[in-house]
């Protein structure tokens, strides 16, 4: 195993992430509407849509400066793979290239850790270890600070330590 692999989580710069979307699939037509950023000390990144549907220029400025903040550390969401979509997506169609993350899923941690809840839902998952969300589901926001507290009940239930025992993976392209 790898000394990067080895290294303890709380001395890992974790970027816990989410955006919300218009629809579910950028192919037929979904786009971003919301994107946030949260670390350990706060929101770092936070931008909403003020147009329906959201303009090309204003999500043209904004997602280079999400990788930016992306690729500073571990990207950690719930259901990534739903999320990584639409910024690949967006990212390709405005002729960005390049990304290179390293991510961890709370979702597939759930999954694995948790005999409990039939749903794998945010709020549900909440819910199984008695947390209440800081803010408002279903915002970027709002979800980037119940994915960083979910985050941390599945460490402690885990007894998860490094960043190999949260199965940290990597997206690039």
């Amino acid at each position: 195993m790898s000394a990067w692999a080895d290294r303890p989580l709380r001395t890992a710069t974790l970027l816990f992430f989410d955006l919300e979307t218009t629809a579910l699939r950028p192919d037929r037509g979904g786009r971003i509407c919301e994107m946030a950023v949260v670390d350990e000390q706060g929101i770092q990144f936070d931008w909403r849509s003020d147009a329906a549907p959201p303009r090309d220029d204003a999500v043209a400025t904004r997602l280079p400066r999400l990788i930016d903040h992306l690729e500073a550390g571990v990207v950690v969401g719930h259901n990534l793979p739903f999320d990584f979509r639409f910024v690949t997506y967006e990212a390709e169609r405005l002729g960005l290239d390049g990304l290179g993350l390293r991510f961890a899923d709370t979702l597939g941690l759930a999954r694995s850790l948790l005999d409990g809840p039939d749903t794998h839902q945010l709020g549900t998952l909440l819910g199984h270890f008695d947390a209440a969300p800081d803010e408002e589901l279903h915002t970027a926001v709002g979800d980037a600070l119940a994915t960083r507290t979910l985050f941390w009940h599945l460490v402690e239930h885990g007894g998860l330590r490094t960043l190999a025992d949260i199965d940290v993976q990597r997206l690039q392209w």
